[in-house]
């Protein structure tokens, strides 16, 4: 317990120093060289840019966070008002991208009772990703939008993989559709909108809350987290399906239905499973920022038991609730952001002992930003939470995430990001309820460089 206030009283103390120090840092910015005011922002996706020949910045702040601009371009179908009346250009409607890395991955674990230790060193060079992104108006209130990895590499080598079984490629590589959508939006009045879309998609609150446009270089470990070996859901997600969203001011009304192969994104429906998953997302802007809050939902059926070996007899029906923000500032020229979730869940299914067992999950990040030289510089810090199921101790998984953005050119940027996360192995019995204790402990920890241009 005294380790746990320990660590958290230090989370506190570098979230002050992120939020407090970089203020002082902007106001004696004047004795460093600073790009010349009047430069357009490019460090968003170029195509649109060209196509409206505005600032990227009109969009975006520090990296790729989204302005209340932004929030509502990428809400109405990547564009903005008159955009169909322009002449069709294809250098309006798609734009190249590539992440180059190195990283360093330590993993040490630690015998409690011994405290004997094993660690593990990894690091490389890495061409992680070569895509395409492309969107933007059609005619007659249609729009679309899709991101495309021509080339993903996924950190497989010919010591631990099957070439044959882990590429498409022949060369440990793949081809990954990140996200397509044909949207329809359509106005009435000055207040209310509606849209639809259909294709493979992600709840819009989650993408403006780290699972899309963001400024670090990782996603938050409560959205990349599954409960269960057995069930591929996790918070961040892109899924086939369709939502609907009617907007009303500066609030948001997002309903959703998707097949709910969660991770398992490039696959359709579990065999003859006809059931579907279901999400909800309310939000409300606060400000031409970008500032907002909302709430989350999502409720759905992974059939478990069909897999074999498993260890459920009966199918996984499971809900999650979430609670996200941001609060970005520029007052006086003293800018940064607070972004944060909250996510609770629970997981109810029979196992070979227990009838209805049940299985509750918690997880949160916090975040502090500081946004200087224009938005061209931009440390962060994070604190990372998970626990797949609140109902014993030692098998939560936790740590702080520090980095720096920094955009040396129109058309792309460098992050620099380390990680620290700490476990340990307590387990229950799925036939028996009991609970055994921890007796190793992880400590992971990670440094990654990514390099990201695009035109």
């Amino acid at each position: 317990m005294i380790q746990r206030i320990k660590l958290f009283a230090a989370a506190l103390f570098l979230l002050a120093a992120a939020w407090i120090a970089p203020p002082v840092i902007q106001r004696l910015r004047h004795l460093c060289p600073v790009k010349p005011t009047g430069v357009p922002e490019a460090q968003a996706t170029a195509a649109w840019a060209r196509k409206y020949g505005v600032s990227c910045n009109v969009c975006h702040v520090a990296g790729y966070k989204l302005t209340r601009t932004g929030q509502q371009f990428l809400r109405s179908g990547h564009q903005m008002p008159g955009g169909e009346d322009k002449e069709a250009n294809l250098s309006d409607y798609l734009a190249l991208t590539a992440k180059l890395r190195s990283w360093q991955k330590n993993k040490n674990t630690e015998t409690l009772a011994t405290g004997a230790e094993t660690k593990e060193i990894r690091n490389s060079f890495e061409a992680h990703a070569l895509s395409i992104y492309a969107g933007g108006p059609l005619d007659k209130g249609f729009s679309f939008f899709s991101e495309m990895y021509l080339n993903e590499n996924e950190k497989k080598n010919p010591l631990e993989n099957a070439e044959k079984t882990e590429s498409d490629m022949g060369d440990w590589a793949r081809s990954k559709l990140a996200e397509l959508y044909l949207q329809y939006n359509t106005g009435f009045g000055e207040d209310v909108s509606w849209t639809a879309r259909m294709g493979r998609i992600m709840p819009w609150l989650i993408h403006l809350h780290g699972g899309g446009a963001r400024l670090e270089y990782s996603r938050p470990l409560p959205f990349t987290s599954t409960v269960n070996s057995e069930n591929p859901y996790r918070t961040f997600s892109r899924q086939f399906g369709a939502s609907t969203g009617l907007s009303y001011k500066d609030a948001f009304l997002e309903l959703g239905v998707v097949n709910g192969t969660g991770k398992y994104e490039n696959t359709v429906e579990i065999g003859t499973d006809t059931h579907k998953d279901v999400f909800a997302t309310l939000d409300y802007a606060f400000d031409g920022n970008g500032s907002m809050a909302g709430v989350y939902y999502y409720r759905g059926r992974y059939p478990s038991h069909w897999f074999v070996p498993s260890k459920y007899t009966g199918d996984d029906a499971f809900n999650q609730l979430g609670l996200m923000g941001n609060y970005t500032i520029d007052l006086q020229g003293v800018k940064g952001a607070l972004v944060g979730s909250y996510l609770t869940g629970k997981n109810k299914f029979n196992t070979p002992g227990i009838t209805g067992f049940e299985q509750k999950s918690k997880g949160y990040y916090i975040e502090a930003q500081s946004h200087l030289m224009a938005g061209d510089l931009a440390p962060y810090f994070r604190w990372d939470f998970f626990d797949a199921d609140t109902s014993f101790k030692d098998n939560e998984k936790e740590g702080p995430v520090l980095g720096i953005h920094w955009k040396p050119m129109e058309h792309g940027r460098f992050v620099l990001e380390g990680s620290q996360y700490k476990s340990k192995n307590a387990s229950k019995s799925l036939t028996t309820g009991a609970v055994t204790a921890a007796t190793k402990q992880t400590t992971e920890r990670e440094t990654t460089l990514e390099i990201q241009f695009m035109f």
